[in-house]
C-alpha cells in the first residue's frame, strides 16, 4: 500500500522530492523568533509621526528603543538613554515593516524549464534584496517545485544574504489533469497526507495546494473538499497552516470548509462563499494588482491566448467581488503574488486595494497587523511594541493620506539593523 501511495504522490504534486543537490544546500532553519545575542547596544528612533500599525492614531514626536533586534519601548517624548545610538527620522512617518503574504521569489523572466539551482538561487537573492529595501521585512513565498525557497530562507536567516524573513512553502500541491484510474479516496487521502509530511520535513513552514486550477470561473475542482480536510488536518499535526489557490466558487467554498487558513485570489465569491469565508474567519488575499502587471507586460510573457483571456478576465472580475467582501466584512490580507518584475513594486497591491475600496488605515493594517496574524506571527512582527522585533520601514510623507507613499520606502530597519537609509544627513 505504501508503494502505490508514493506513486501518487508523483501524481498530485509538481514536485515532492526535493533533488539532492538542492538538498545540498538547505540547511536546519533557524528559528524566526531567534534574537540576536552578539551586541547590547540602545538604538533610539526619532520618529517625526508614527503609525504603530495597532489602530490607534499616528502619535507625533515618538521614540522607539531598540535592543537586541527587539523594541524594547515605545512613547511620545520617550527619555533616550545616555550612549544610545540616535536614528533620526523625525522628518519621516515610520510604520511597522510590511508584510507580503504571496510572494514568488524563485520566478523571473528567463525561466527555463531546466534551469539550474544556483541559477534561480541568484535571481531569488535578488529578488529578496529588492523586495526588502521596498520595506517588505517579512513574506510567505507560496511555491516552489523544487525547494528552492527553502535554501533562499536559510541563507537570508545565516547573514549571508540580505532579505525579508520568509515563511517558505516549497512544493504546493497540485493534481495534473485526471488520471484515468482515479485511485479510492482513501489513497488519495493517504497521498495527500504524505505529500505534507514529507514537505513539513523538507523545511516547509507553510502548505500552500492548488483546489482549482487556471484562472477562470469554471476552474476545476483539483482537490476535494475530503483531501483538502486531509492536508489541512495533517499540517496542524506541525502546527502549519495552508493557503489555498482558488479562483472558482465551488473551489473557494471547499476550501473555506475543510478549514484553510488562505484563499488565495478568490475571484469568483459569491455570497454564500463571502458569508462562509467570514463564519470560518478565512483570509481572503486577493491579489488585485497581478493581472494588471501581467497585461502591461505582455512582451515578457510567453502566454497562450486563452492565459491572456483568463488574466483579462481576473482584472475585470476582481475588483468588484474585492468590494463585496470587504463591504460584507471579510478578512482581507495584503499578497501581492510576486511574480517576474514585480518584486521590489509589491506595495502597488496596496494601490489597488485602496483604489477598489480599502482605506489607506485598512490597507496598511493588512500589510502589517493582519498579516501577521495570518502567518502565525503576531507576537513578533506586523506592529511596534515592545518585544517585537525591530522591524521598521519610513517615508517622507503621509500614507494615510496617499497610500502610493509606500512606493517610495526612504528607511527600512530589519531586527535593529538598519537596510536602507535615506534620510541621513539631510
Amino acid at each position: 500500500m505504501m508503494t502505490k501511495n508514493r506513486k501518487l504522490v508523483a501524481i498530485l504534486a509538481l514536485s515532492v522530492v526535493v533533488p539532492i543537490s538542492l538538498l545540498a544546500m538547505v540547511r536546519r532553519r533557524q528559528p524566526a523568533n531567534a534574537p540576536d545575542k552578539s551586541g547590547a547596544e540602545t538604538v533610539a528612533v526619532r520618529c517625526g509621526k508614527l503609525i504603530d500599525g495597532k489602530g490607534s492614531d499616528p502619535i507625533s514626536n515618538a521614540v522607539i528603543l531598540i535592543q537586541d533586534e527587539r523594541i524594547t519601548a515605545v512613547g511620545r517624548d520617550l527619555k533616550i538613554p545616555s550612549g544610545a545610538r540616535v536614528i533620526d527620522l523625525t522628518a519621516a512617518t515610520v510604520l511597522p515593516g510590511l508584510i507580503d503574504a504571496h510572494t514568488h521569489l524563485t520566478y523571473h523572466y528567463d525561466t527555463q524549464p531546466a534551469e539550474t539551482l544556483e541559477v534561480t538561487a541568484r535571481y531569488a537573492a535578488e529578488n529578496a534584496r529588492l523586495t526588502l529595501e521596498a520595506g517588505f521585512t517579512t513574506v510567505r513565498n507560496l511555491a516552489d517545485s523544487r525547494g528552492a525557497d527553502f535554501a533562499l530562507r536559510d541563507r537570508i536567516n545565516e547573514g549571508k544574504i540580505p532579505g525579508p524573513r520568509i515563511l517558505a512553502s516549497g512544493a504546493a500541491l497540485i493534481r495534473f489533469s485526471a488520471d484515468r484510474n482515479e485511485p479510492a479516496m482513501s489513497a488519495r487521502i493517504a497521498a495527500v497526507r504524505e505529500f505534507v509530511r514529507q514537505q513539513i520535513n523538507n523545511g516547509a513552514d507553510v502548505i500552500k495546494v492548488f483546489v482549482t486550477g487556471g484562472a477562470s470561473a469554471d476552474s476545476p475542482l483539483l482537490l476535494t473538499e475530503e483531501e483538502i480536510r486531509a492536508v489541512v488536518n495533517e499540517a496542524a499535526n506541525a502546527h502549519l497552516r495552508v493557503a489555498a489557490h482558488a479562483h472558482s466558487t465551488e473551489g473557494i467554498k471547499a476550501a473555506v470548509r475543510a478549514g484553510v487558513a488562505s484563499v488565495e485570489h478568490a475571484t469568483w465569491l459569491d455570497d454564500e462563499a463571502i458569508k462562509l469565508m467570514i463564519a470560518h474567519h478565512t483570509a481572503m488575499v486577493p491579489t488585485l494588482y497581478l493581472p494588471n502587471h501581467y497585461l502591461a507586460h505582455r512582451d515578457k510573457f510567453n502566454f497562450s491566448p486563452s492565459q491572456w483571456q483568463s488574466l483579462e478576465g481576473l482584472r475585470q472580475q476582481g475588483p468588484g467581488n474585492f468590494k463585496k467582501a470587504l463591504k460584507a466584512g471579510v478578512w482581507i490580507v495584503a499578497g501581492s503574488d510576486a511574480v517576474a518584475g514585480l518584486h521590489g513594486d509589491n506595495a502597488k497591491e496596496l494601490e489597488w486595494m485602496v483604489k477598489y475600496g480599502m482605506t489607506p488605515a485598512q490597507a496598511i493594517r493588512a500589510a502589517t497587523a493582519d498579516a501577521a496574524i495570518l502567518l502565525g506571527w503576531e507576537d513578533r512582527i506586523g506592529t511596534i511594541e515592545p518585544g517585537k522585533f525591530a522591524d521598521l520601514v519610513a517615508v517622507s510623507g503621509d500614507p494615510l493620506r496617499d497610500i502610493r507613499e509606500l512606493q517610495h520606502i526612504r528607511f527600512v530597519m530589519k531586527g535593529g539593523a538598519v537596510i536602507k537609509n535615506e534620510f541621513k544627513n539631510k
